[in-house]
């Protein structure tokens, strides 16, 4: 008897309705409240970004001409910035070394590679190298990173990076 049911057209002429009240309640009680307590919260984080955003560009106002520049590679050189957050951060020179590759043509824009490689460094000493080097300039990416324990020592690690710098 319930396949029955089934062929009946007046049994969608009301399972139809009920399902379309159903679908009404729960957007009345269940989703609406939900999307609007999101695009609360959404609201609240775009405007704590908004202030972060303008004290970024009250410390440091010229990174605002950086994509303007775009004059060539001499704006970025591996040897000179990586010398300058190894010591920001006291990494001795003769714990690491760099080696810069020659630039190629990729997409219309140029690409320099570097590998850089660390003796032995503390995991939070290299986490705020590697943050502060990208920050700082937004076309350079770390492409791949690689830890190795030193020895039986408790935080001491050998580190390779490679880096790409687009311009």
């Amino acid at each position: 008897m319930q396949k029955d049911l089934w062929k009946k057209p007046d049994t969608y002429f009301v399972v139809v309705p009920v399902l379309a009240a159903l679908w009404a309640v729960a957007a009345g009680a269940v989703f609406y409240p939900r999307s609007v307590t999101t695009w609360q919260t959404e609201k609240g984080r775009y405007a704590e970004a908004e202030n972060l955003l303008e004290q970024i560009l009250e410390m440091e106002p010229e990174r605002l001409d950086y994509e303007a520049q775009k004059g060539g590679s001499s704006d970025f050189d591996y040897t000179a910035e990586v010398d300058r957050f190894a010591k920001e951060f006291g990494i001795p020179s003769s714990d690491y070394t760099l080696t810069v590759r020659q630039a190629l043509k990729q997409r219309d824009r140029m690409r320099r590679s570097a590998d850089l490689s660390f003796q032995s460094v503390k995991v939070e000493t290299i986490a705020g190298f590697v943050s502060a080097m990208l920050f700082r300039w937004p076309d350079l990416q770390c492409e791949q990173i690689t830890l190795e324990k030193v020895g039986g020592a408790k935080n001491e690690w050998k580190v390779k990076l490679r880096l790409l710098y687009y311009y």
